[in-house]
């Protein structure tokens, strides 16, 4: 990779991390057990542009940083981990294509072990919530999210612009 590459290649992974705070962060709805926010969209970006390592990395570091700059709730580390496995898991499934099946199984992995289970488990080692309380509350929230990551994944996944941008960057 060339310098001027690597130049704009760091440049728009910074860009990207910084609408995912922003979209994290400042655009998303958070109650105590639950949170709706749209940065699943650029993680997704993310993981056609870069490698999954690189968007786990960047997906963590946004998730510290929209922390660090914008609390909304006690600060735990887990949720780092939850927001790294899940541009992880998204980067594994969309860098080299994308397809219905990876769609589903991805969201499913984020959504329902990543999010429901692990995220839970956070909620209940910092508030000491219930178990019961917290899965159905937030199986339910999972469940509509479900329906609409896959929907909205779905749609930008067949975006001409998208996949020529991400086809021009990834040819470099």
């Amino acid at each position: 990779m060339t310098t001027h590459a690597s130049v704009k290649s760091i440049t728009l992974l910074g860009v990207l991390t910084a609408m995912q705070i922003m979209l994290n962060s400042l655009l998303s709805v958070q109650f105590l057990t639950t949170k709706i926010a749209f940065a699943f969209v650029v993680v997704a970006i993310t993981s056609r542009l870069f490698s999954p390592l690189v968007t786990a990395g960047s997906t963590a570091l946004a998730y510290f940083l929209g922390m660090v700059l914008f609390p909304k709730f006690t600060f735990f580390p887990g949720f780092i981990l939850t927001a790294f496995l899940t541009g992880l898991v998204f980067g594994l499934a969309f860098s080299r294509q994308t397809s219905l099946p990876r769609i589903l199984l991805a969201n499913f992995i984020v959504l329902f072990i990543l999010n429901l289970f692990l995220n839970s488990l956070w909620l209940h080692l910092m508030y000491l919530t219930p178990w019961s309380a917290l899965l159905t509350t937030r199986f339910i929230q999972e469940i509509v999210s479900y329906i609409i990551y896959t929907s909205v994944l779905i749609v930008l996944f067949k975006v001409p612009v998208i996949n020529q941008l991400t086809t021009r960057f990834n040819a470099k």
